[in-house]
């Protein structure tokens, strides 16, 4: 079998063709932000699970939410936080053209997780 400049040139953008679809939907599943509450350990770890940019709300009360109103994320935002939290993000993140996708609590005691789009 003889390789040639030409072929290694097709297989590679064969491959790259086929790749790409799979590289777009991970990319579109990941959140262009994460809201999260340090100061609930399973929220600390929702947000370590998630890479990229983050918003920890234990932080922002002393920073009238700064950072939620200057991040104006372009993507989905996900997050888990106490549902006091989860009023002010959701209406600072409405006041920016995003909507609630769906919420949801494990248990009366646990915080929410939510996802705005």
């Amino acid at each position: 079998m003889r390789v040639s400049r030409r072929s290694l040139i097709k297989a590679g953008a064969a491959a790259a063709a086929v790749a790409a679809p799979a590289v777009r939907s991970v990319a579109a599943r990941r959140p262009s932000l994460v809201v999260f509450d340090s100061r609930i350990a399973e929220s600390l770890a929702f947000a370590r699970q998630h890479n990229g940019p983050a918003i920890d709300v234990a932080h922002e009360d002393a920073q009238f939410w700064r950072n939620l109103r200057t991040a104006a994320p372009k993507g989905r935002v996900v997050g888990m936080t106490r549902w006091t939290d989860l009023v002010i993000v959701r209406g600072e993140l409405e006041a920016q053209g995003k909507r609630l996708k769906r919420e949801s609590q494990a248990s009366p005691h646990k915080p929410f997780m939510w996802e705005m789009a």
